[in-house]
């Protein structure tokens, strides 16, 4: 037994904080936040069996994340190297080494690198169910009390139209056209196969999500040109088109066809300026504005 007193006598030595070289512990809190970043409160921990993880986030220079969410906590420490976060809305805050970030919840926003590769230290309080980061077409969207059917209606298309840059990258890298007839008449016989599930007539269905799948190419058609001008297309992570893709765009047809069907009826003059009031107060840029316009062009007919 006597032998193994050493061992036992160092193990309780750093237990107990002695030390034969006697020092000052100093300790610095390097984040503590009761709010994400730009002033959302935080209201509680997600519930079931807690689970803590500590994810380290390499991302490469001139690299653009995917458009995302948080469902959980995440408190992020930017090791290395320069960072840029931005949400859909416009609002930007950029990190550069030994910054901190108390991360947003359930609101999408997506982070860049410039000329430097980055290092993120992420600390994430969930539970089992949820995982470290969640695509934008599976985040569960944020309703202000205030918000009506036609802003909801609009958050919905602006989600279909931020997945048109991804198939514009896809179709870049595979040099195929825009143009998908054969698909397109598929999306528009389903809509119109299953509008009276909504209670909607086929035809105002179809013709509404012709509007969708307009306004998706003049995106897609408008970041082509851009890469074709420059000769070549930005590094941004691809997403697969079959298995990543087109499930959120399948997920989102139902969604807008339930907010089609939940608009107020009212005269096309009242709905046109709500519409046109309500597109012209968002903070997009404008591709993504002249887009939104085209997808809802018969929205009040």
């Amino acid at each position: 037994m006597s032998r193994f007193l050493p061992a036992v006598l160092t193990l309780s030595a750093l237990l107990s904080g002695c030390s034969s070289q006697p020092g000052t512990v100093h300790t610095q809190v390097l984040h503590r936040a009761t709010g994400s970043w730009e002033g959302t409160p935080y209201t509680r921990y997600p519930e079931g069996q807690p689970v803590l993880s500590l994810v380290k986030v390499s991302i490469p220079a001139h690299t653009t994340l995917d458009w995302h969410c948080h469902q959980a906590l995440n408190l992020g420490y930017l090791a290395e190297g320069e960072l840029e976060v931005e949400t859909t809305d416009g609002e930007r805050t950029r990190l550069i080494a030994g910054d901190t970030l108390a991360e947003l919840v359930d609101e999408v926003h997506r982070g860049k690198t410039m000329r430097q590769a980055a290092t993120v230290m992420v600390f994430h309080a969930a539970n089992e169910d949820l995982a470290f980061s969640t695509p934008q077409g599976q985040c569960p969207r944020r309703q202000p009390a205030d918000e009506g059917p036609l802003e909801t209606l609009l958050d919905d298309i602006e989600h279909r139209l931020a997945n048109a840059e991804f198939v514009a990258l896809h179709k870049w890298d595979k040099t195929q056209p825009v143009q998908d007839s054969k698909r397109e008449r598929q999306i528009l016989n389903d809509v119109r196969n299953n509008a009276w599930r909504y209670g909607l007539p086929g035809e105002r269905a179809a013709s509404f999500f012709a509007d969708q799948i307009e306004a998706h190419k003049m995106v897609q058609y408008s970041f082509l040109n851009q890469w074709h001008s420059q000769g070549q297309a930005p590094d941004t992570p691809r997403r697969d088109l079959q298995h990543e893709l087109r499930p959120e765009l399948d997920a989102l047809q139902a969604r807008l066809l339930k907010g089609l069907a939940s608009l107020p009826n009212e005269s096309r003059v009242d709905c046109n300026q709500r519409l046109a009031t309500s597109i012209n107060e968002r903070a997009l840029p404008q591709l993504m504005k002249h887009a939104l316009i085209r997808a809802t062009g018969q929205l009040c007919d």
